[in-house]
């Protein structure tokens, strides 16, 4: 599901070459690049992960077909380990083949005496297990690497290599496109991540878990639909549980939470994993800078290179405000956000409150553009899973934080 609403605009004005991606997760391939800039392709069987020895045990997971989050869980539940002793330097795409560095505390005994094991599960495997001397944290990376085929494309391949030429030369002129946040920030089928983040904000954890459970989407399975209103119109728990499918684990995690703490809201926001936590607050402040780099691109500044008064550059690259307690917002950018603000539930002063401190809302600064380095167009042929079309291979890293499918979305239209 596509909620056009909360992203930012394509900025090209070459034509599109339309299409989908991911019919298959094989199609969408991406391989986290290191900060010692080892890529780590989920095709490949071993891998180096530099480093001092240390006890943090480390690996590379390569997950098929299943979100960061819920993988993470079976590692947690299969070695018997806290889910916040793994750390991650990002999460990936669910719908895709993805390959990313983990590190592990709590397993080094067990690991020396090979009562821990490398796992090769039909969405999970674990490769080149060795000690290390660091944890890994959100942010520890370069960037990824990615290998697209876009499929379903109605047009033959000299038209959709003169678009992609012409797409790709344009964005090379510009120096970028806008460094929106994608469609995963917020939920692929149900974005609804930065609505839970603005009950955070404005205090009322129950109606944050409420709107986490119980908000429906057509696009969900009919199952999914009726265990999620059962929940929203009555709030019985017990009937909710009963009906709700079995991999909406979180959920369920939830509702369990509930039963046992007799609806202690605040005990069982805090028993989800710390970086869970922190997820919903820095989806609204995401949705908050996705509407802040729109405005600012139709109504102040189509230049991405040159700041305008209150934002920063640093390298030659020009970063705005994510709107938190820790930041002084001045001169335009202020105004933007003034503006942006005014319509919505949530003012400034609420990101100062404990609870949205704690829960990540200090705000930080992002570039505005992001630019796709090492651009290819590997092939394009017909398309043997959709008949008379033509299919289009490509590959691009982009550093940490930008969004494949945004660049993606300049490319199809």
């Amino acid at each position: 599901m596509s909620s056009s609403f909360l992203l930012t605009p394509a900025i090209t004005k070459t034509e599109g070459i339309g299409g989908d991606i991911k019919q298959k997760s094989e199609d969408f391939i991406v391989g986290e690049i290191t900060q010692d800039l080892e890529v780590l392709d989920p095709r490949n069987k071993t891998f180096k992960l530099e480093g001092k020895k240390g006890l943090f045990v480390h690996f590379v997971l390569i997950k098929n077909n299943i979100d960061t989050s819920d993988a993470l869980d079976w590692l947690s539940k299969i070695w018997k380990i806290p889910r916040n002793n793994i750390g991650i330097a990002g999460s990936k795409d669910k719908k895709a083949l993805t390959a990313q560095r983990v590190s592990v505390w709590g397993i080094k005994e067990r690991l020396d005496e090979g009562k821990v094991h490398q796992l090769d599960l039909p969405k999970i495997k674990t490769r080149s297990m060795c000690l290390r001397i660091k944890e890994l944290r959100l942010g520890n990376l370069w960037g990824n690497f990615f290998e697209v085929i876009i499929r379903n494309i109605p047009l033959d391949e000299p038209t959709i290599k003169s678009r992609l030429r012409e797409t790709f030369k344009e964005i090379e002129i510009m120096g970028g496109i806008l460094n929106g946040f994608g469609q995963q920030r917020f939920g692929d089928v149900r974005p609804i991540t930065h609505r839970v983040g603005e009950q955070l904000l404005l205090g009322d954890i129950k109606a944050a878990i409420k709107e986490y459970i119980g908000r429906t989407f057509k696009e969900e399975s009919k199952n999914s639909q009726r265990s999620r209103k059962i929940y929203w119109e009555t709030g019985d728990i017990q009937e909710t549980l009963e009906h709700l499918p079995n991999h909406l684990q979180i959920e369920r995690k939830l509702l369990k939470g509930l039963q046992k703490t007799n609806n202690d809201y605040k005990q069982v926001l805090f028993s989800l994993p710390a970086q869970l936590q922190k997820l919903f607050i820095h989806a609204y402040q995401s949705y908050l800078f996705n509407k802040y780099l729109t405005r600012r691109y139709m109504e102040y500044s189509k230049n991405l290179a040159i700041p305008i008064d209150g934002e920063k550059i640093s390298d030659n690259i020009v970063y705005a405000p994510m709107i938190g307690s820790k930041i002084e917002l001045t001169g335009a950018v202020e105004e933007i956000y003034d503006k942006i603000l005014d319509k919505e539930t949530v003012s400034f002063n609420d990101f100062s409150k404990p609870l949205s401190k704690k829960l990540g809302g200090t705000g930080t600064f992002r570039s505005i553009r992001m630019k796709p380095e090492k651009l290819k167009l590997i092939e394009t042929e017909p398309d043997e899973l959709n008949e008379g079309k033509s299919i289009a291979k490509i590959s691009f890293e982009l550093k940490r934080g930008s969004y494949a499918t945004e660049f993606l979305r300049e490319v199809m239209k």
